[in-house]
C-alpha cells in the first residue's frame, strides 16, 4: 500500500501549534471532470483562513487491492475561490477508477471521501453503420465505390450517425458547413479515401460528434480554417489532417466542448518575422474539457491559446510563431499544459495572462522563447515543474514577483545571451503558497544572476542567502550541460527542432528532488532536472505513428470475470491487434482489442501485444498480466502508474511523453519545513519506490 504519503502527512499535522485556533475546514460538495488522461478535482471549503488545510490524494483502478498516490490537491484562495483543487494526471484511457480524499486541518475539519471516476475513451471509428463514397460534384450519386455521391451536400442528405464518408481526391470548394450530427459515442466521420488530396478550402461546422481526418483544409484571405459555429458542437474529432493558409486555423465557439484535436499540421498566415500578435493555430474559445495533441503548429501568432477548465495541452510541436506558444489566459482551474516543444517563440513561451482559477499545471516542456520563457500578469498556485526554459536574454522578467505564489521544482532557467534568470522589483514575501526549489539556473556569464526585490544578487548563492529561496538550486552551464543547445541568433531566426537532453557529467543530474506519481521512474541517485531524464525515451512532438497508448494492464482475479479495452492512437484507423509473442492467462483471450474471459490458473503472464493501423503500420509494447487470488496483492500497481515515454519513432506510447508530477506538500513551503521532516519525506519517498520495484519484479 503507499500509504507513505499520508504517514508524512499526518505527522506534518501533529507538529505542535504557535498561533491561536483558527475555523476548522469544512468542505462542500467534490465536483471532477475528465480527459482521457486526466482527472479534475475541486472541493470548495469554508473555514481554514490560515490555509494550513491539505488533501491528500489516492486512486486505483475499480476492483485493485492496492491504492497509489497521487499529487495533493493545492489548497486555492484565488480570484474569489476558497478550495482544494488540482488533477490527478497521466491516467489511462476509458478506465474506470477510485479516488480517495483525506482532507487534514489542524484546526479541526479532518474528512475522507471517495468518488468513482471513469476517464474519457481514445476515440474510435464507429462499426456498423454505412461506408458511402463522395467525389467533388454538385449533386447526384448513390455513394457507391462505382457511383459515389457528386459533392458534400448530396452525401449529407443521408447522412446518418455511424456513417463513414470516404472523400476522394480533388476540390471539394468551400466554405462548405457540415450541419448532419452523429452520436455520442457513434461519430459521423468525413475522412479522406487515401487516393489523393481531399481539399476543403473552409468548413463551418454545426453538427456535434463528428469526425474530420485526413482532409487538406486551405483557405486564404485569413478565414478560418475549421469554425465550430454558433451552435456549438460538441464532441468532434479532428485527426491528421493538413490546415493551412488560416488566420485561425481550428476554431470552436465558446460554449463547444470536449473536442480532441490531435496530430494535425496546421500552418497559419502570420510569419514569425510579422509582428503579428493575432492569429491562432488552436484557439479553444474558453470551452472546456478539450484536447489538444500532438499537433505541428507553425507560422501562427500563439500556438494554442484559452482553453476553458479541464483542458489537455499535449505532445505539440510549436515552432516559427510571432508571438507566444501556448496562452492558457483566462484559464480556470486544472488547465494542464505538458510534454509540449516550443521553438522560436518571438515573445513568450507560455502565458500566465491572466489566470482566471488554479492550479494550472505545466509540465515537461521544452520552451525557447525570444523574450519571457512565462509570461505573467496575474499567477497563483501554478505548478511548474521538470521545464527546459531558454530564453534568448532574459528568462523571466515581467512581473516575476508572482512567482512566490508558484510551485516550481526541477526546471532548468537558462539565459542565451546572458541577462537575468528572474527579474523582479518588489517581489512580496514568501507565503504559504511558496515553494521554489531544486531548479538549475545559467545566468550566460551576465554579471547578476538575479535580480529581486531590487536588489541585484551576483551569484545564485547570494541569491540563496539573501532570500531563503532555491536552496537546493544549482548554477549549471547549458552548453556544456545540455547535449543540444543549438540557439543561433535571437528571434525570428529559426530554432533548429532538438531534444535538449542533459549531457554525461553535468552537475543537472542526479540534481531533483522526488515527486510522488511525477518521477518515480528516475534513474540514478535522484531526478534529473529539466524535460528530460537521462536514458530515458525521447518524447514524440507532433503527429504521432500508430502507438499503444495503454501502459500497464490491470491485475486479472482468479475465477473472475476480466474484461479491459487496449487503446491505441496516432496513424489512420481502424486498428486490429494481435499477441505477437508470449501467453495469456488461461482463460482469457485477446479479440478486437480488448482482453476477455475469466482466469482459472495463479501466475504472471508476459505478453507482447501489436497493433496495425488502416496503413499497416505497427506498434508494439511489452507487458506483464498478474492473476491473483482474491484480495492479492497487485504485480503491477494497477493501471495508470505511467509508463515509459514514447520514443521518437512513435512506436511506443503515444501518451505517455508526459511523466510529470508535483511537491509532496502541496500549499507547503518547504524551506520552513524542520529538518527531521524533510528527511522523513525522503524516506518516504524512496521506500515508495523500491516498494513499487519488488511487488513489479
Amino acid at each position: 500500500m503507499r500509504n507513505v504519503w499520508s504517514a508524512v502527512t499526518a505527522l506534518l499535522l501533529s507538529l505542535p501549534l504557535t498561533a491561536a485556533a483558527q475555523p476548522a475546514a469544512t468542505p462542500g460538495t467534490v465536483s471532477s471532470d475528465v480527459t482521457l488522461r486526466s482527472i479534475g478535482i475541486e472541493w470548495p471549503l469554508t473555514g481554514d483562513d490560515n490555509h494550513d488545510a491539505t488533501c491528500a490524494v489516492d486512486y486505483r483502478v475499480q476492483g485493485a487491492p492496492d491504492w497509489s498516490a497521487a499529487l495533493p490537491l493545492l489548497r486555492v484562495d484565488y480570484e474569489g475561490a476558497n478550495t482544494l483543487a488540482g488533477s490527478i494526471l497521466f491516467l489511462e484511457p476509458s478506465a474506470d477508477y477510485e479516488v480517495r480524499l483525506t482532507l487534514a486541518d489542524p484546526d479541526g475539519g479532518n474528512t475522507t471521501e471517495t468518488i468513482a471516476v471513469t476517464t474519457r475513451s481514445v476515440p474510435i471509428l464507429p462499426v456498423g453503420g454505412n461506408e458511402y463514397h463522395v467525389v467533388p460534384g454538385s449533386g447526384g450519386g448513390s455513394g457507391s465505390e462505382a457511383d459515389p455521391f457528386m459533392g458534400i451536400d448530396a452525401a449529407q442528405a443521408v447522412a446518418a450517425a455511424g456513417d463513414i464518408f470516404l472523400l476522394h481526391g480533388g476540390n471539394y470548394g468551400g466554405r462548405i458547413e457540415f450541419d448532419a450530427a452523429g452520436e455520442p459515442g457513434n461519430y459521423l466521420v468525413w475522412k479522406a479515401a487515401g487516393d489523393g488530396d481531399a481539399i476543403i478550402e473552409g468548413i463551418e461546422l454545426t453538427g456535434s460528434h463528428t469526425w474530420f481526418e485526413g482532409l487538406r483544409v486551405v483557405v486564404t484571405g485569413g478565414e478560418i480554417g475549421i469554425h465550430g459555429t454558433y451552435l456549438n458542437p460538441e464532441d468532434v474529432v479532428i485527426v491528421r489532417n493538413a490546415i493551412s493558409g488560416c488566420h485561425f486555423c481550428v476554431y470552436p465557439k465558446e460554449e463547444s466542448s470536449n473536442w480532441y484535436i490531435a496530430d494535425n499540421v496546421i500552418t497559419g498566415d502570420e510569419p514569425p518575422d510579422s509582428g503579428s500578435l493575432d492569429g491562432e493555430g488552436v484557439e479553444l474559445n474558453h470551452g472546456n474539457g478539450h484536447i489538444v495533441a500532438h499537433n505541428s503548429i507553425t507560422n501562427v501568432a500563439d500556438g494554442v491559446s484559452y482553453p476553458g477548465a479541464g483542458c489537455d495541452i499535449y505532445g505539440n510541436d510549436i515552432f516559427d510563431v510571432s508571438d507566444d506558444g501556448i496562452e492558457p489566459d483566462y484559464g480556470p482551474a486544472n488547465v494542464r499544459v505538458w510534454g509540449n516543444r516550443i521553438s522560436n517563440a518571438a515573445n513568450n513561451g507560455i502565458s500566465f495572462q491572466p489566470m482566471s482559477g488554479a492550479p494550472w499545471y505545466v509540465i515537461r516542456n521544452q520552451v525557447v522563447a525570444g523574450q519571457n520563457v512565462i509570461k505573467i500578469r496575474d499567477m497563483d498556485r501554478a505548478v511548474i515543474l521538470h521545464n527546459t526554459f531558454v530564453g534568448w536574454a532574459q528568462v523571466v522578467s515581467n512581473d516575476t514577483q508572482q512567482l512566490v505564489g508558484a510551485w516550481s521544482n526541477n526546471n532548468l532557467w537558462i539565459s542565451v545571451d546572458g541577462w537575468y534568470c528572474w527579474e523582479n522589483g518588489s517581489p512580496g514575501p514568501a507565503d504559504w503558497r511558496t515553494n521554489l526549489d531544486y531548479d538549475g539556473f545559467d545566468w550566460a556569464g551576465h554579471v547578476y544572476a538575479m535580480k529581486w526585490n531590487d536588489v541585484r544578487y551576483d551569484t545564485l548563492a547570494d541569491f540563496i542567502a539573501g532570500t531563503g529561496l532555491e536552496p537546493h538550486g544549482i548554477a549549471i552551464d547549458a552548453p556544456t550541460c545540455l547535449e543540444s543547445f543549438n540557439v543561433p541568433a535571437s528571434p525570428p531566426a529559426s530554432v533548429p527542432a532538438q531534444f535538449m537532453t542533459l549531457a554525461a557529467g553535468c552537475n543537472a543530474i542526479d540534481a531533483g528532488i522526488v515527486l510522488p506519481s511525477i518521477n518515480d521512474d528516475y534513474t540514478g541517485s535522484a531526478p534529473d532536472l529539466g524535460a528530460y531524464e537521462v536514458g530515458a525515451e525521447l518524447p514524440v512532438y507532433g503527429p504521432r505513428a500508430v502507438s499503444i497508448v495503454t501502459t500497464e494492464l490491470p491485475d486479472g482475479v482468479i475465477d473472475t470475470a476480466y474484461d479491459f479495452a487496449l487503446q491505441a492512437a496516432g496513424g489512420t484507423q481502424p486498428y486490429s491487434w494481435a499477441l505477437a509473442s508470449g501467453e495469456l492467462p488461461v482463460g482469457i483471450s485477446l479479440d478486437s482489442g480488448s482482453l476477455t474471459g475469466t482466469p482459472t490458473v495463479l501466475g504472471s503472464s508476459s505478453l507482447t501485444i501489436e497493433v496495425t493501423d488502416g496503413a499497416e503500420s505497427t506498434a508494439t509494447r511489452d507487458f506483464t498480466l498478474d492473476v491473483v487470488p482474491p484480495g492479492g496483492s497487485s504485480g503491477t500497481g494497477g493501471a495508470g502508474q505511467g509508463g515509459a515515454a514514447a520514443s521518437s519513432s512513435g512506436a511506443s506510447d503515444a501518451d505517455a511523453d508526459d511523466g510529470c508530477g508535483c511537491s509532496l506538500l502541496g500549499a507547503q513551503d518547504n524551506r520552513s519545513l524542520p529538518l527531521g521532516i524533510l528527511s522523513l519525506l525522503s524516506f518516504a519517498a524512496l521506500a515508495d519506490r523500491r516498494r513499487r520495484r519488488t511487488t513489479a519484479a
